[in-house]
């Protein structure tokens, strides 16, 4: 028996949640399907990925074009005009009423028009144009054509290489490239190559930009001397020059920097727009033009909602590769003990939760006693905590204790009316979940390298509180909140230094004026003369190792 077979109640629900059908009714079957259960969860976790992968890589109408720049193209692109009602027509919503011959006729000359471009540019692939421009000449060394490339005695067309020995090329810019042996690179032209793996080392003489693609990243030098390398496990960039680093994942999903107006609280990295309940206030900013004030009470709080999550692993708060959760605050949380219950003050910063149980999302200063739920055990009192259900493991907190040791601070030293930086990150393919301070990890527990976060769903995210207590105040947060953000990946410790040291400049986490503007989709990063950075290659942000 396959695990389709084995699953099958949980496939046919997962396929309804996929197809947005699934009832009220499902969802309650399929909790006890999935409690406590790792093979389920897993299997479940698994379809709902698959199916996201496989509705994420769906392809429209396409169409190819033959462009001639620098490099020819096979260009792939939708083809939205050709579905247009024509100009002199009005718009008849019911077009199945176009005549099954019209259709047919349609359908034809499109085919036909792709398979003549096809043939088209399968037949000028394989003869360079007259007038296309070579991309350099080779000075030492010998290139080995790996793909739709062409050597003429020493001059070299756009294309795909290899090495075997060092080669040196010198570009029609005056640029020079030195490959290392067993390199794998493209050429598109004279300032733009991908390194796919193995070495170059850029040599500017013309002080144009150049740019080199690398994995998860793309680079940008202008002068001077700088050095690519690509392995299997990262990319490293040095170099006496300062470049520009462009990294493919940076972006949060989630960001909420109370630089608006009005009342709602706008997320201007999704689509999670807030709510502010009467005991959340704006006032000035910690940095940037605002930020929320949380005055300790049953309505002290902002619900963003649940991401569209219906189920589990559904919605903009399920994660795949890992998790963030970031936040400027200028806390005010007593720190009060436990008395009759193990259970002491609670302040929320961030918690997803209602009907998402064992799935919830938090990260919250608390003072408890002897719970099973705390990964590594230990004699915690005054924390913060950072909440998450992982894989094979369940819902565990880790605690970063506010005892002054280690480099840790104390809540008097949190509470000295300074803005603190904090972060909460777990990394699915190490297995690091980690809590930072000021730019610094306080606490750190390592899981197998692969653990998934089984998280998303139907429940509320608060700021602020606990979107369970709705009548009461035991979980409400006390004081200043600013710059709150949600990723679905892990911040790497260099990045989460490089955001507070952005804020206390006076700027974003990402380097920029704080403004009430959507953040941008590209971002860079500046490497500085005389440094080395390892950057990831899946994320492409700069990397430490602990």
């Amino acid at each position: 028996m396959n695990r389709s077979e084995r699953f099958d109640e949980i496939r046919a629900i997962a396929d309804d949640i996929c197809a947005g059908t699934v009832t009220q009714i499902q969802l309650q079957k399929l909790e006890p399907l999935l409690s406590n259960d790792e093979q389920a969860q897993r299997f479940y976790l698994d379809y709902i990925e698959f199916h996201f992968h496989l509705k994420s890589n769906t392809l429209p109408n396409l169409e190819i074009v033959r462009r001639k720049t620098f490099v020819d193209e096979l260009i792939v692109r939708p083809t939205q005009a050709l579905n247009l009602p024509h100009q002199n027509q009005p718009y008849e919503a019911s077009s199945e009423k176009r005549s099954a011959s019209t259709k047919r006729k349609f359908y034809l000359a499109g085919g036909l028009t792709v398979l003549c471009m096809l043939v088209v540019y399968l037949i000028t692939q394989f003869k360079p144009l007259p007038d296309e421009p070579f991309v350099g000449k080779i000075v030492s060394g010998e290139l080995l054509i790996d793909e739709n490339g062409n050597v003429q005695n020493t001059l070299v067309y756009s294309g795909v290489y290899k090495t075997e020995r060092p080669v040196e090329l010198e570009l029609r810019s005056g640029d020079s490239l030195i490959l290392s042996a067993h390199s794998h690179f493209k050429l598109f032209n004279s300032t733009e190559i991908e390194l796919k793996s193995g070495e170059v080392k850029v040599v500017s003489h013309s002080n144009k930009t150049i740019a080199i693609s690398a994995n998860a990243s793309d680079i940008q030098m202008h002068s001077g001397k700088l050095t690519v390398k690509v392995d299997s496990d990262a990319t490293s960039v040095s170099g006496n020059t300062k470049a520009k680093i462009f990294p493919k994942t940076w972006r949060p999903k989630h960001f909420w920097n109370f630089d608006d107006v009005g009342d709602r609280v706008m997320d201007f990295a999704g689509r999670a727009v807030g709510v502010p309940s009467s005991g959340a206030q704006r006032i000035d900013g910690l940095v940037g033009k605002g930020a929320f004030y949380f005055d300790n009470g049953k309505h002290a709080r902002i619900n963003v909602g649940s991401g569209g999550g219906s189920a589990p692993a559904t919605g903009s708060f399920s994660v795949i590769d890992g998790v963030t959760i970031e936040a400027l605050i200028k806390p005010l949380y007593s720190g009060e003990g436990p008395t009759s219950t193990r259970y002491g003050e609670i302040d929320e910063i961030f918690r997803k939760d209602q009907s998402d149980k064992d799935h919830r999302i938090l990260l919250s200063f608390q003072n408890d006693r002897n719970k099973s739920i705390v990964v590594p055990t230990g004699d915690y009192t005054e924390s913060l905590s950072f909440g998450l259900y992982i894989l094979g493991q369940g819902y565990h907190e880790l605690k970063l204790p506010l005892d002054g040791r280690n480099g840790r601070p104390t809540l008097k030293q949190l509470k000295d009316g300074n803005l603190h930086h904090v972060a909460a990150t777990y990394d699915v393919e190490s297995g690091i979940k980690a809590i930072y301070i000021d730019g610094q990890v306080g606490a750190l527990y390592r899981y197998p390298p692969g653990s998934k976060v089984l998280s998303g769903g139907a429940g509320l995210a608060n700021i602020g509180n606990s979107p369970n207590a709705q009548g009461h105040a035991a979980e409400a947060y006390a004081g200043t909140i600013d710059e709150v953000a949600f990723y679905d990946f892990a911040l790497t410790p260099f990045m989460v230094a490089l955001h507070y040291n952005n804020v206390l400049m006076g700027l974003n986490y990402f380097g920029s004026q704080p403004s009430a503007k959507a953040l941008p989709y590209k971002s860079h990063i500046e490497l500085t003369p005389n440094k080395t950075l390892l950057l990831d290659n899946i994320t492409g942000l700069p990397r430490d190792n602990f």
